[in-house]
């Protein structure tokens, strides 16, 4: 209406002051009324037309965001669902192993001892534990229920001098072990200790008052909490198993805590001294001090799901996926070797260190090292002396002679003279005492 008004306002404006005739007049006002209806009912459509095409370009662009949205949710449903199922299988296997402890020991025991090729009955059979402790009565508990079960002298008789040698190895690895097990235990309480310190140092006065508010706080700080980890992981009784394999190796799992196992062929290839057993003891217990395996799983994880969500977004549905498929396991498999060399390098340092402390030759230790990179040349694992210097992306270890050298220059500064006033007296008690209780 107030448009109307306007032009019916502007209309009269263009009628002169001066007279008309009846007739002319009549014609005016015809054509004025005919003009006046004209602009009303365009401007009444071109009002219509803006307000349907204001319209449609909402609903289009509602439409436009709910399809984003839809399209988001096409691409990261099936990563949802991986993690899903991943974290039911776990929730799972927590349940399965709370209900069925000794029988799911059993079976993840077979699946580590299948990974180093022991695998027949008669392999498994022969494989020996000792617990923490149990060193001082293996060789007399051997000799005893050799004869009652096989009725035979000792001299000249193979199986139990092969069996003997056997249980010499475990009683070795338990003695060496345990010494080991007591100075990371004394390590991580104390590196506990000191990052409990340190990140008190920055909390404000009512956090250190609340002692709620303090172990969340203390929880949530990195370095305590993975000193917190290492600690809960070294408590505990732990046990030595000695694996007959031909398969040289010395490896520590999560999956069976408290457990470190070695091959009687790493034994007979590699360890000469106790020196060199301490440092590969050493070497493992520190992959689990440093949570090595937890960060490669979680690392594993989330590659994973990342690959998924990846090949979710083929514009081809499927036939990229083929080609992209093998180059993302080159790149996972390449990233997973990079990680682990790193792990394998901080391991190597903590291991010497804990062999040091454990009152070890650190410089006599190292040649364990030299020993795998003469066996990996022989072997043809490298070509060359020349190439031992040499990483391939997908090497999960660094070079032997590169460990080697390195260990040996840090045996200068991480040896036994540095802890002769503290862990290695500590441990040389310990030792006269057991052996006075015995």
């Amino acid at each position: 209406m107030a448009l109307r008004y306007l032009l019916v306002r502007s209309a009269s404006k263009l009628t002169p002051l001066c007279c008309f005739s009846r007739s002319s007049s009549s014609s005016q006002l015809l054509h004025r009324h005919y003009y006046l209806n004209n602009a009303f009912r365009f401007s009444t459509s071109s009002s219509s037309v803006v307000g349907k095409q204001s319209i449609k370009s909402a609903t289009d662009n509602r439409r436009d965001r709910w399809r984003r949205i839809a399209r988001i949710a096409y691409y990261i449903r099936i990563p949802a669902l991986v993690l899903s199922v991943y974290g039911i299988g776990y929730q799972q296997g927590i349940m399965d192993f709370a209900r069925e402890k000794e029988t799911m020991e059993a079976k993840l025991l077979q699946t580590v001892l299948a990974g180093v090729g022991c695998t027949s009955r008669e392999d498994r059979e022969g494989v020996l534990i000792a617990h923490e402790g149990d060193w001082r009565h293996l060789l007399s508990r051997f000799k005893v229920n050799f004869h009652r079960h096989h009725n035979a002298n000792e001299e000249g008789n193979s199986t139990y001098e092969e069996q003997y040698k056997r249980m010499v190895m475990l009683r070795d690895v338990a003695i060496v072990g345990e010494k080991i097990i007591k100075v990371a235990r004394m390590l991580v309480k104390s590196q506990q200790q000191e990052a409990i310190i340190e990140a008190a140092k920055n909390l404000p006065p009512e956090v250190l008052d609340n002692e709620y508010r303090l172990h969340e706080a203390l929880e949530e700080n990195k370095e305590v909490d993975m000193w917190s980890k290492a600690r809960r992981h070294m408590q505990g009784e732990w046990k030595f198993v000695l694996i007959p394999s031909v398969i040289p190796n010395a490896f520590v799992s999560e999956i069976l805590p408290h457990r470190i196992f070695i091959t009687t062929s790493f034994l007979q290839k590699f360890i000469e001294s106790k020196d060199e057993l301490a440092l590969t003891l050493g070497h493992e217990v520190s992959h689990l001090i440093l949570g090595h395996s937890s960060n490669r799983n979680s690392f594993e994880v989330g590659f994973r799901t990342v690959e998924i969500l990846l090949l979710s977004l083929d514009p081809t549905e499927g036939l990229l996926s083929i080609a992209f498929m093998s180059f993302l396991a080159s790149v996972r498999h390449a990233l997973g070797a990079e990680f682990s060399r790193n792990d394998e390098r901080e391991a190597d340092e903590l291991g010497l260190k804990l062999t040091a402390m454990a009152c070890f030759d650190t410089k006599e230790a190292s040649r364990v090292f030299h020993k795998m990179h003469l066996d990996d040349v022989e072997s043809g694992k490298r070509a060359s002396a020349s190439r031992a210097g040499l990483i391939s992306f997908f090497d999960s270890h660094p070079p032997s002679e590169e460990r080697y050298h390195s260990l040996l220059e840090e045996s200068g500064e991480e040896n036994r003279d540095k802890y002769e006033e503290t862990t290695c007296a500590t441990l040389k008690a310990a030792f006269l005492d057991a052996l006075k209780a015995s």
